[in-house]
C-alpha cells in the first residue's frame, strides 16, 4: 500500500512542480524518433533510478533517503516518475543536436553537471537526505547512467532502422492470380 505524505511541504511541492515541468516539456516537443524507442528509453531510465534506490538507499548500504521518511510513500513514487522524463529529454537533446565523436563525451559531462546541479536543488528542498552519499558519487553515477542510456538509444535506433528496412523490402507489390 502506498502511504500518503505525513505533511505536504516544500519537498512535495518541489517534486510536483518538477514533475509537471518535465512532462510539459516532453509533451510539447515534436517527435524525433519512434514512440517505441521513447517508451523503452523512459522505462530504462525508471528502472535505473529504482535499481539505484533499491540498492543504495536501503540496507546494508543505506546511503540516502528520499523525501521525508525512509518508507515508500506517494511522493517517492512521484519522484521516480521524474526520471523517465529526464531520460527522454536527455535523448531528445542528444538526437536533436546530432552529436558525434568527442562532442558526445562533452555532452555527457555537461548533462551530468546539470544533473548534480538539479540534485543539489533537490537536497535543498529536502527531496534527498544524504547519509554517506555525496554529489561526487552522483556525478560519477550520472556519467555511467547517461553513457548506458546513449548506448541503449543507439542500439534501439540501429535495430529499428534495420527492421524497418527489412520489412520495406518484403512489402513489394504482389499480383494476385
Amino acid at each position: 500500500m502506498i502511504l500518503l505524505p505525513q505533511t505536504f511541504n516544500e519537498n512535495d511541492w518541489f517534486v510536483l512542480i518538477s514533475l509537471l515541468i518535465a512532462y510539459a516539456g516532453v509533451l510539447r516537443l515534436p517527435r524525433l524518433f519512434p514512440r517505441t524507442i521513447a517508451i523503452l528509453v523512459m522505462f530504462f531510465s525508471l528502472t535505473l533510478a529504482k535499481g539505484a534506490d533499491n540498492t543504495l538507499g536501503v540496507k546494508p548500504l543505506d546511503l540516502y533517503d528520499t523525501n521525508e521518511i525512509p518508507k515508500f510513500d506517494l511522493t517517492d513514487m512521484l519522484t521516480w516518475a521524474i526520471y523517465p522524463a529526464a531520460g527522454y529529454l536527455f535523448i531528445y537533446l542528444y538526437h536533436r543536436l546530432r552529436l558525434n565523436g568527442m562532442s558526445i563525451a562533452v555532452f555527457i559531462v555537461l548533462c551530468s553537471l546539470f544533473g548534480i546541479a538539479f540534485e543539489a536543488v533537490c537536497v535543498y528542498f529536502n527531496v534527498f537526505h544524504y547519509k554517506g552519499w555525496t554529489l561526487l558519487y552522483s556525478f560519477i553515477t550520472y556519467l555511467i547512467v547517461q553513457s548506458l542510456t546513449l548506448l541503449l538509444f543507439e542500439y534501439l535506433q540501429r535495430h529499428y532502422k534495420e527492421h524497418k528496412k527489412r520489412n520495406s523490402k518484403n512489402m513489394g507489390w504482389r499480383r494476385s492470380g
